[in-house]
C-alpha cells in the first residue's frame, strides 16, 4: 500500500511541474540585430512556439555602449508591450501570457521596434507558431476510465471465483 501511495504522490508532483523555458539554453531560436553604426547589436533568445495555456519568453541581449530607451513587441492580433532598458543588466528578457491568444495560427508576425534617444527607430519581425496543445483531461479521462475497467474486471474475477466455489458445495 505504502508503494502505491509513493507513485501516486510521484505522478501527481510530477503532472504539477511546469515545462516553462526561462534560460537562454532552452530556446530554440536566436536572431541577431545589428543596427546601422553599431559594431555589436541586441541577440534575442526564442522559441518559435507559443503554446495556449503556458508563458512565453524571449531574452534579449543589449549591445555594449548602449543607448536605446524601449524595446517594443507587438503581435499582429494586437497583443503588445513595451519593455524600458535597463543600464544595470546586459540580458533581460520579457514575457507574455499564456492566455494572451486562444486560436492555433501559424506564421503570426511579432514586430520588435527598438527605440533609441532622439526617437530612432530600428525594428524587424519574427515568425511565431501558436499552438493550442492537447487538452490535459484526455490523460486523466483514460486514467479514470482504466481504474474503472480494471475495478470491474476484478470484480468479476471476484464473483466468478465465489461462484464456483459455491457450485462445488
Amino acid at each position: 500500500m505504502r508503494f502505491i501511495t509513493s507513485i501516486l504522490l510521484f505522478l501527481l508532483i510530477i503532472g504539477s511541474v511546469s515545462a516553462e523555458c526561462r534560460n537562454k539554453s532552452c530556446m530554440t531560436n536566436e536572431f541577431k540585430f545589428i543596427e546601422e553604426g553599431n559594431s555589436t547589436g541586441h541577440i534575442f533568445y526564442y522559441d518559435e512556439v507559443f503554446n495556449i495555456g503556458s508563458n512565453w519568453y524571449i531574452i534579449f541581449d543589449y549591445p555594449e555602449a548602449n543607448t536605446n530607451t524601449t524595446i517594443s513587441f507587438e503581435f499582429d492580433s494586437g497583443v503588445s508591450k513595451i519593455h524600458s532598458y535597463d543600464n544595470s543588466i546586459a540580458t533581460d528578457s520579457i514575457s507574455f501570457s499564456g492566455s494572451s491568444f486562444s486560436e492555433e495560427n501559424l506564421n503570426m508576425n511579432l514586430k520588435i521596434i527598438i527605440e533609441g534617444e532622439g526617437g530612432m527607430k530600428n525594428g524587424f519581425n519574427l515568425s511565431i507558431d501558436i499552438n493550442k496543445p492537447p487538452a490535459d483531461d484526455l490523460f486523466y479521462l483514460w486514467g479514470g476510465m482504466t481504474v474503472f475497467w480494471l475495478s470491474i474486471g476484478a470484480y468479476v474475477i471476484y464473483m466468478s471465483a465465489k461462484l464456483t466455489r459455491l457450485r462445488a458445495k
